[in-house]
């Protein structure tokens, strides 16, 4: 008896060496990453020596932001449900952590296979693992520089494209994983797994049950939701260390471009001034040189950038920003010491001068045959120099579409106005953005600096991301204006730490045209948007007693996506609760969501 227990103990201990074995066969991946900075924060020995050996594997919440040094969580979730549209783009997060280091971690997805058969390929998921940045750990009011003594701390953010990454022990890394699926995708219910391999571990296993509803979203290029993000196509040039406006830069805005095309962009950014510190190495989009008698303008660059972004498919509208700070201290270029130097324009003493800078815009525009499609954008939170470039582009052409953005308004500065951006506290207007919609004219949420809820820093809840679109669709805002979409610092892998506001409000995507929690959670409460217009606009057209009460159980959720609201309610609350009534109008004869 006890010869044969031995045995039995001998084989297994064989077998276990051979299934180990067997894991350490997967190829070696060669791959080159960077390393992340340290974490200052305690680590507690003994919570992750409670963890045991080896790699663990969960799902986790994506509404919480998993600290890289702190255990994530004591039990684990090996099961997910996810209900989505025809054509829609999903996301959930996972964590891995371990108390050892653990070596070459990868993610391997099975196909989607339904009960009657149909299979998906795999490769509609990606999954990313999510990168560590510095950051101050809350909001940085506008103006204000970061105290001596305040230390930042590593948020997760940035989605990497690697194939595989090794752990160091006692830390963290969440898993972004994203399911683009196909719109002509059969509705019923799909199977699939996620398996997580590292050297001299077992495999861990995710199961995920995707049930796919009979509605189509529609193309991202049909989109009402009017996206509005200010690409800066310099700072990709410093990146990638090429020359402005060469072919080596146009190739390497691609993968930017595909971005932005994710999120319905349909507007081309562009400055009519620039400043000395953007030229320090580039080229300006346009050049303005000084003459006996103002500026002679030089619009080959403006050219090459807005013929390449319409050529991407960009190309509903092109955004003339007049200036780019309160300063308006403008770069220009002189003859006599073949440079570029300040200028500085005033709007209300030298109308004369910009007035000619600005219908030499107008005529350059209107002589490619792109005015029609243009927009003129100013902000300031000097109200009067609001009025001064309003009047002086009016002089020029009446018909001249306007986009203004004031922190103070005085009656009739938006009338006649084709865009407002309405900044936080002027944004629970929805009488006034339902008579502007009215007019044919458009009102977009106005995200800045100044704002500490909602936003999209990196120390902001990702939920407040894909909160504003569902607060777009409740106050009758037609979109959003994002001023800094990829304004990166020296190091914008690394710490995103900067003074005078918070860290993240400068950028929204990586280097290599890396998407980021942020920006993934934005582009979900756009979807969100498209989902919920169209059941209104269905409901609306059946117009009977069913359809009423189905508009007014919508209209009851939505009511709650107001800002003063969200200190007392979080982000992720109020979509919770809007997803559980908009999963069920969506279902057909008011039938409940699994």
């Amino acid at each position: 008896m006890v010869k044969m227990k031995s045995s039995l103990l001998l084989s297994l201990f064989v077998l276990s060496l051979l299934v180990v074995s067997c894991y350490n066969q997967r190829p070696d991946i060669k791959h080159v990453t960077y390393v992340e900075p340290a974490d200052p924060e305690p680590i507690d020995v003994e919570a992750w020596e409670l963890t045991g050996r080896g790699l663990h594997l969960s799902y986790g919440s994506k509404d919480k932001k998993y600290k890289k040094g702190k255990v994530p969580m004591l039990s684990v979730i090996k099961d997910a449900n996810v209900q989505a549209w025809q054509g829609e783009c999903v996301s959930l997060q996972a964590v891995i952590w371990s108390a050892y280091d653990v070596d070459q971690v990868e993610c391997e997805w099975g196909d989607l296979v339904s009960a009657n058969g149909d299979t998906i390929s795999r490769n509609i998921i990606q999954t990313h693992f999510v990168r560590y940045i510095m950051s101050d750990a809350g909001f940085v009011p506008a103006g204000d520089t970061l105290a001596d003594d305040q230390q930042g701390c590593l948020m997760p953010d940035m989605l990497d494209q690697l194939p595989c990454m090794n752990m160091e022990a006692r830390s963290v890394r969440p898993l972004w994983i994203t399911l683009n699926l196909p719109d002509d995708m059969t509705a019923g219910v799909y199977r699939t797994s996620l398996k997580v391999y590292s050297k001299k571990n077992s495999p861990q296993e995710l199961r995920l049950t995707l049930k796919v509803i009979d509605k189509k979203m529609p193309p991202v290029d049909l989109w009402s939701f009017q996206t509005n993000l200010a690409i800066n196509p310099l700072s990709i040039a410093r990146w990638h260390k090429v020359t402005s406006w060469s072919p080596a830069h146009f190739d390497v805005m691609d993968p930017y471009v595909a971005l932005l095309k994710r999120a319905g962009q349909k507007t081309i950014t562009t400055n009519i001034f620039s400043s000395l510190e953007d030229i320090k190495y580039e080229s300006p989009l346009i050049k303005w040189t000084v003459q006996e008698k103002g500026l002679d303008a030089d619009f080959t660059h403006f050219d090459q950038w807005v013929s390449f972004m319409m050529q991407q498919g960009i190309s509903a509208r092109i955004e003339c920003n007049v200036f780019f700070n309160d300063e308006h201290c403008i770069a220009v270029f002189d003859p006599q010491v073949n440079g570029y130097v300040h200028r500085t324009i005033s709007v209300q003493e030298d109308k004369v001068l910009l007035s000619q800078c600005l219908e030499a815009v107008i005529s350059h525009l209107e002589s490619k045959g792109w005015y029609d499609r243009s927009v003129f954008a100013y902000g300031s939170d000097n109200m009067k120099a609001v009025e001064g470039v309003k009047q002086v582009l009016q002089g020029i052409q009446p018909d001249v579409k306007l986009e203004l953005l004031v922190q103070e308004w005085t009656p009739g500065l938006m009338d006649g106005v084709f865009a407002a951006n309405v900044p936080a506290q002027y944004s629970n207007l929805k009488e006034w953005f339902k008579i502007r919609n009215q007019q044919g004219q458009a009102s977009f949420f106005h995200l800045d600096a100044n704002n500490r809820v909602p936003n999209i820093f990196l120390h902001s809840p990702s939920s407040e991301a894909a909160w504003l679109g569902w607060y777009a669709m409740a106050q009758g805002i037609d979109g959003l204006h994002v001023k800094d979409f990829n304004n990166w610092l020296d190091k914008p892998l690394l710490d995103a730490r900067v003074s005078k506001q918070s860290s993240g409000g400068n950028f929204l995507i990586y280097p290599e045209g890396r998407s980021s929690i942020r920006y993934e959670r934005l582009i979900e409460g756009i979807q969100d948007y498209e989902k919920l217009r169209m059941i209104r606009d269905q409901e609306l057209a059946k117009g009977d007693v069913v359809a009423q009460q189905r508009l007014e159980k919508l209209d009851e959720v939505l009511s709650d996506f107001v800002i003063n609201r969200i200190p007392r309610e979080s982000a992720a609350q109020m979509i919770g609760n809007g997803r559980q009534v908009l999963h069920e109008l969506a279902l057909p004869n008011g039938d409940k969501p699994e």
